[in-house]
């Protein structure tokens, strides 16, 4: 029988994903609001959020790029070496990511992965370990999974269906967060701005080298 915790779920709308990211940065990683930068994900899930990262594949067909584990349990991992599914205990705080996550797709999909998790950790946490009392041995986890759910079935999504969807949108704001974001794309236009302007004071120049070498000859002719 299903286990309806709607009351822990955070009712998140698409208009305050960026709000909820800089919340997450402010807690966590508050340099990330003061300075345009690479976020560093990896630092803050460990350091700052004190969760444990390890590699292992979560699925034969790669559907599956990470998972976040609520409680201490088992849960099942796929192993490429016997070719079969199988149950491994896992601790709290621990985030599983495939290995073959950059080999397959690039850095970015790793690190907007491990954001998703962290995102899950710090928002879904309390709803997440409210189901545990129904599942005592088993790990309680949320996959970060490749396929998405199209919005126009919104009406029939369950809690967790929800709760991925504000992960999936709002890791990406959390490694470039809004508040920072204007400036680098000003920065970014700034550079771009000097460089097409350096290109055609080059053009133009070239323009002028013909005629100047013309001016010459003639005046070399009339020194005649």
């Amino acid at each position: 029988m299903p286990v309806t915790l709607s009351i822990l779920a955070p009712q998140i709308s698409k208009a305050e994903f960026d709000d909820e990211a800089t919340e997450f940065l402010q807690k966590y990683y508050p340099e990330a609001l003061a300075t345009p930068m690479a976020v560093p994900i990896v630092y803050v899930a460990r350091h700052r959020m004190g969760l444990r990262i390890v590699e292992r594949r979560l699925s034969e067909d790669f559907t599956i790029l990470g998972q976040m584990c609520f409680t201490s349990g088992l849960t099942e991992i796929y192993d490429k070496d016997t070719d079969e599914y199988r149950e491994v205990r896992v601790r709290y705080g621990t985030m599983i990511i495939d290995p073959d996550t950059v080999e397959q797709r690039n850095e970015g999909c790793k690190n907007n992965t491990i954001a998703h998790e962290c995102f899950h950790w710090h928002k879904h946490r309390d709803y997440h370990i409210a189901t545990s009392v129904h599942a005592q041995k088993k790990a309680i986890e949320r996959h970060c999974s490749y396929d998405e759910k199209p919005e126009d079935t919104q009406p029939q999504w369950s809690d967790e269906d929800w709760m991925e969807w504000q992960a999936r949108g709002i890791a990406p704001r959390i490694l470039m967060p809004i508040k920072t974001f204007g400036v680098m794309v000003e920065r970014e236009h700034v550079r771009i701005s000097d460089r097409k302007l350096r290109e055609k004071r080059k053009d133009r120049g070239a323009e002028k080298c013909p005629r100047s070498d013309q001016s010459t000859t003639k005046n070399s002719r009339r020194m005649r």
